[in-house]
């Protein structure tokens, strides 16, 4: 019901919107006219109505590999060998969470050449620095506290990608009409156990990622209010961290094997260069946080 109320009252404000712009074109084509600072203070009242737009969303953030199949915590991948991965433990603390939003596209951008009175409305930003945009799109929206999935090695839902084990980000803030641009985050801790086999050998490798900041650029058009009839959801892909990403030539698994011993540690300090190149992994759109809204 509360939700309801909220959209209805959105509705309302929007077709109040919409009325006031055909009510001040009308005045503007008139025969006297408004003067140019009353233009400027009507629209830009009118502007303000539309960038205090809000809609709800409630993001999932689900873990998984990316072989479709119930076991989520056992996966293959390939480098100089064949390994059989096991995610044996884990611990999973998301510290953060959050996303910046583009403009709509028909957002009506005003400037206007007198110096007393420029004005420029629904500016998005960058989305490379970011550069910072104005109004609603100059700040992100998010959460922030300590929230852990618990096991996410053990599915608990069937989305359309397969079996996964979820996360609900809710309570999210309202956000503003536009576009999905980039989502941010940080994991506070994120230690992970694998047991790794190369047909020959078993090494037990632990991940010890703490303080693991992230971000996703938006690989669609995903527009708010959202109204797609699947979850608003975020994948995590635990066998990502591990593999190849694209452009690289540096294979981590063949670098663990290339290590002495049956027991490795991969850390800040302990084995740096695997720690950077999973790093990397983390960071990069598409290879271990995937939009799956976007599919």
């Amino acid at each position: 019901m509360k939700f309801y109320k909220y959209m209805m009252k959105n509705k309302i404000k929007f077709e109040y919107i919409f009325l006031f712009l055909m009510s001040f074109q009308a005045c503007a084509q008139g025969t006297l006219g408004n003067s140019t600072e009353e233009r400027s203070t009507e629209l830009q009242a009118l502007f303000r109505i539309m960038d205090e737009r809000r809609a709800i969303i409630s993001p999932w953030l689900y873990y998984s590999d990316d072989q479709g199949d119930s076991d989520i915590g056992s996966f293959t991948l390939s480098g100089s060998s064949s390994y059989q991965i096991q995610l044996t433990q884990n611990e999973v603390v998301l510290e953060s969470i959050s996303m910046l939003f583009k403009a709509p596209e028909s957002s009506i951008l005003v400037s206007s050449s007198s110096a007393s009175s420029k004005y420029h409305v629904f500016h998005s930003g960058g989305s490379e620095t970011p550069t910072t945009g104005t109004g609603s799109y100059s700040k992100k929206y998010g959460i922030k506290g300590s929230f852990s999935p618990g096991d996410i090695s053990n599915s608990d839902f069937n989305s359309l990608t397969g079996p996964v084990k979820r996360q609900n980000l809710s309570p999210f803030p309202p956000v503003p009409y536009g576009t999905l641009e980039h989502i941010y985050g940080e994991f506070s801790d994120l230690l992970l156990t694998f047991q790794i086999f190369n047909g020959s050998t078993t090494k037990t490798v632990h991940v010890e990622l703490r303080e693991a900041e992230f971000q996703i650029e938006a690989s669609c058009e995903l527009e708010i209010p959202y109204k797609k009839n699947v979850p608003f959801s975020i994948g995590f892909r635990t066998d990502g961290l591990l593999s190849q990403r694209a452009g690289s030539s540096f294979s981590i698994l063949d670098g663990i094997f290339a290590l002495s011993g049956s027991e490795i540690t991969i850390n800040d300090f302990q084995n740096t260069n695997l720690y950077s190149e999973i790093l990397e992994n983390l960071d990069t759109s598409g290879q271990v946080l995937v939009l799956y809204s976007c599919f």
